[in-house]
């Protein structure tokens, strides 16, 4: 792949959601808190990257072929698949990337709080406040949430795509 966090940095930005500021900052947001709801409660668990889907082709591997497809997770690195929310209990929240597989450079975590309302969830990180618009699926073991990204294929041709990531709840 020619520029394999290109995505994955997007992917951060994201699931972090966040800019840093100092904790002397006025306008720091306030973590969330409170006792969770009843969907809440069903939500607070491991949720994996399962999925990325491009609206347009691209091909995103330097593999000699021109093979473009519009499933970007398919294309990742075993590292670049390797990222996770763990959404807890207590309204903390975990953003993990490249912990699990073998030999990943770009170790990353980030946490914070979140609220989770019908159709969007609420995370606070770094003293900001990001809505995300998510969507379920019927069953609500999977969410999903669309945006645009450039991607940067192997011949270095910048695209902007509609894109939709998908997390997986894993079974307890």
């Amino acid at each position: 792949m020619k520029n394999p966090n290109a995505l994955l940095s997007s992917l951060l930005a994201v699931a972090l959601l966040t800019i840093s500021c100092s904790n002397d900052d006025n306008n720091c947001t306030e973590d969330l808190t409170g006792a969770l709801s009843d969907k809440e409660t069903s939500f607070a668990h491991k949720w994996v990257l399962s999925a990325i889907v491009s609206e347009k082709e691209i091909d995103l591997t330097d593999d000699n072929e021109d093979n473009p497809s519009t499933n970007i997770f398919d294309q990742y690195s075993d590292c670049e698949k390797d990222a996770f929310y763990d959404f807890k209990n207590d309204r903390s929240y975990q953003f993990s990337q490249g912990l699990n597989a073998s030999n990943c450079n770009n170790k990353q975590t980030s946490s914070g709080t979140w609220k989770l309302t019908e159709n969007s969830l609420a995370l606070v990180s770094f003293c900001n406040l990001r809505i995300i618009n998510i969507e379920f699926n019927t069953d609500t073991t999977s969410f999903s949430v669309d945006d645009n990204f450039i991607f940067t294929d192997v011949n270095d041709n910048r695209i902007n795509s509609k894109t939709k990531i998908t997390y997986t709840k894993v079974a307890i």
